[in-house]
This record gives structure tokens, C-alpha cells and sequence, in this order.
């Protein structure tokens, strides 16, 4: 393996053990089964323990930080929002209102207590403009999850929360649908998961040094013929 062979493959590989950290891409993702539904239009046909997943994109670099509790508000890109209840799809009002602005919020040591938290700003939670399939009106969003513990978070780097969590030190959540401070459908959290992305894998990496390899390889042995033949 000449020196040039060894560089690059030093090179995908170090891309490879440090990509997670360096990645500005999160996903979000929550889990959860329905507890009960009275909302009708596109959701009249959900039902106690039906599916709800809900997955949202934000960028590591892109937040605000609360002038007054240890929180930190991640912007959600909008057009990555898709809450799945039963098949049922549904996004955000684009823009939300005020800023415009929804944020993923994360809470380490707020105080005694760490979470997470949706939001139209970074101090409390504040409910989320939702349209529903079949109804005219938006309806209130709200999701929060706290620990009853300030050491599950280590700062407020949403790359440093990469992981999943399910009911470890729950002490409270709520993901609910209404309107006007009236829940018409409950979702009973199970789990949260926070990706870095894109999170190339080592093997994907490796796969694409070795293509490098054949061909600095295929091109050395091309020149070496092409000197031998003068």
C-alpha cells in the first residue's frame, strides 16, 4: 500500500469514528400509543392503543438559548414535521405563530430536573399550531417530558443527548391534541430517540476507502505498464 493508500484510508476512517459528533442534522423521534380520541375529521376512526410516532428534524447549530432558565430551544425545521396517528398524518401551520418559530427545548438542571419540551418559545411550553386532515381550525400541540433526576442531561448540546430514552426516572409527560386547553386525544409516551444524522456507518466508510484503494491502486499499475513500455 503505497503512502498516498494509507493517508486516505487513515482519513475514512477517522471520518468515520468522528461523523456522529461532527454531524449537524438531529432527528427526533416519539413513540407512543394513543389513550383515548374524541377528535373527529381525519381522526375519527382512531381508537385507545393505536400507533402514534412523531419525528421532526432540527440543526445542532441552530438555537436559542432562554435568557432566564437553563434551557435551550432547538429550531424545528417545519417541513420536516410529520405526526403518524394511525396512518393519519399531520404537520405544523408554517409558519407558527409570533416568530414563526417551533422549538424541540432541552432542560438540564431546570432545576433539580432535566426534560424535553415543544415550544413556540425556550422558557415554558407553549402549545404548537397543528392541522389535522378534515378540519378547518388548528389545533394545540403539546408534548413535554421530564426526569425526575438533573444527571440524564449533561449540558444542553442536543448533540451530547444523542440516545434513547424511554420511562428510566420519569417524573412527568404530557402529549396531548386539543383546543383551547381542551384535550381531545392523549398519547401515551414510551419513547424518545435523538440521532445525529447523517451517521455514515464505519462499514459504509470503509467500503468507499477500499473503492478509493482499488483505484489508486488500478492507476499505479497503469502507470507502472505504461513506463515499462516507454
Amino acid at each position: 500500500m503505497s503512502q498516498i493508500s494509507k493517508l486516505i484510508f487513515a482519513g475514512l476512517l477517522a471520518a468515520a469514528v468522528s461523523s456522529p459528533a461532527a454531524a449537524a442534522g438531529v432527528r427526533v423521534e416519539l413513540g407512543g400509543s394513543v389513550e383515548y380520541n374524541g377528535i373527529q375529521g381525519g381522526l375519527s376512526g382512531v381508537g385507545a392503543g393505536d400507533r402514534a410516532v412523531m419525528s421532526f428534524i432540527v440543526d445542532s447549530s441552530n438555537f436559542l438559548d432562554s435568557e432566564s432558565f437553563p434551557t435551550r430551544g432547538y429550531r424545528i425545521d417545519l417541513n420536516s414535521f410529520d405526526l403518524n396517528i394511525a396512518g393519519v398524518h399531520m404537520k405544523l401551520d408554517i409558519p407558527q405563530a409570533g416568530t414563526g418559530d417551533a422549538f424541540f427545548v432541552l432542560r438540564d438542571n431546570d432545576p433539580g430536573v432535566d426534560g424535553f419540551f415543544l415550544s413556540l418559545g425556550t422558557d415554558v411550553r407553549v402549545p404548537l399550531a397543528l392541522r389535522i386532515p378534515g378540519l378547518a381550525p388548528a389545533h394545540e400541540l403539546e408534548f413535554g417530558r421530564t426526569f425526575s433526576v438533573d444527571t440524564t442531561l449533561h449540558s444542553l448540546n442536543i448533540l451530547d443527548a444523542v440516545g434513547k430514552y424511554g420511562f428510566e426516572d420519569m417524573s412527568s409527560y404530557q402529549w396531548t391534541i386539543g383546543r383551547f386547553g381542551n384535550y381531545g386525544l392523549e398519547v401515551s409516551y414510551e419513547t424518545i430517540s435523538i440521532t445525529a444524522v447523517p451517521e455514515p456507518s464505519t462499514a459504509a466508510l470503509m467500503g468507499l476507502g477500499a473503492l478509493v484503494l482499488l483505484g489508486a491502486n488500478a492507476r499505479s499499475k497503469r502507470n507502472a505498464r505504461l513506463t515499462e513500455l516507454g
